[in-house]
């Protein structure tokens, strides 16, 4: 089956009170196992639009076109992540792919958001998220990389984990993961770096403790440090720099790079410490954005 143009309306499963879309992040969505995108899940998929800083097609740019994964906060997929993911592709020059792993259902509040994020099966999810980027490589897509935030965030870890080891379908190229720490009953992260590239990124105000404070993280990066300083250049597929960073951003609580209207009045109604800050918000970024152009790139 072809890929889908239906709007995100219809595929939305909870309520019918959604905030009005902005036409410019439609993207196009690729029903499960369609032709392009042989995934069991659907897929929301952002092109690079505008003036792309980082052109396919200049020399020592991405080729073949390189896939960013981007998984979602606890709402779904909503205009927030959807914004994300098309900041990302105008970014970096690559494809960014939203996998629905709701399955079309969107929560409109944190009682909705906690009920769906409970339902999922994480299990599940990542072995289908390992089986996309299993199909991205048989379609040609030689270097992919995957981003979340907050439950994206630490699935974004568990896919990086889960598939390290493998040569099939090989380890991610790089990790980027927004206040989210998978726990260590579900999958242990301490071996990312050996064979990709990984950040993490936290508020110092974080207060959710065990998933995102920055106690937790500490503890991720002291981890992080030791296998990079007992291991050193050892990799997966050869020898490389290893890199583990671990960034904190002061004053700021839970979900702060998000700037869409209702995703910031969710913040405030849920009690996340610190108001939108464009310059730290920009720092972050530019973070990601350098990361995913320098190990996405094609040598």
């Amino acid at each position: 089956m072809p890929f889908l143009q239906t709007p995100f309306r219809v595929l939305r499963g909870l309520h019918a009170r959604a905030p009005l879309l902005n036409p410019a992040l439609k993207g196009r969505w690729f029903s499960a196992g369609s032709r392009l995108h042989k995934s069991s899940l659907p897929v929301l998929e952002f092109q690079p639009q505008g003036e792309v800083e980082h052109d396919l097609n200049t020399e020592g740019s991405f080729v073949p076109e390189p896939v960013i994964i981007v998984l979602q906060e606890w709402w779904g997929i909503n205009e927030q992540i959807k914004a994300h993911a098309q900041h990302l592709a105008n970014d970096t020059g690559a494809i960014a792919i939203v996998p629905d792993l709701y399955r079309g259902k969107q929560a409109l509040d944190a009682a909705e958001a906690a009920h769906l994020r409970d339902e999922l099966d994480w299990p599940g999810a990542i072995d289908e998220l390992s089986k996309l980027v299993k199909d991205l490589r048989k379609d040609g897509k030689r270097k992919i990389g995957s981003i979340g935030f907050c439950m994206g965030g630490a699935l974004s870890l568990a896919l990086a984990a889960s598939i390290g080891p493998t040569k099939n379908p090989g380890p991610l190229n790089a990790c980027v993961s927004f206040y989210g720490i998978p726990p260590l009953s579900l999958i242990d992260i301490t071996p990312i770096p050996l064979y990709t590239p990984v950040q993490l990124h936290i508020g110092e105000k974080d207060n959710k403790k065990g998933f995102s404070d920055p106690e937790t993280a500490r503890a991720v990066q002291r981890k992080w440090e030791e296998v990079i300083r007992q291991h050193g250049g050892r990799h997966a597929e050869g020898f490389h720099k290893l890199e583990a960073s671990v960034f904190f951003y002061p004053g700021q609580g839970h979900a702060f790079m998000n700037d869409l209207p209702w995703s910031l009045q969710q913040r405030k109604e849920l009690g996340y410490e610190g108001g939108f800050d464009k310059d730290l918000v920009n720092l972050a970024w530019r973070r990601v954005t350098n990361f995913f152009i320098e190990h996405l790139k094609t040598l």
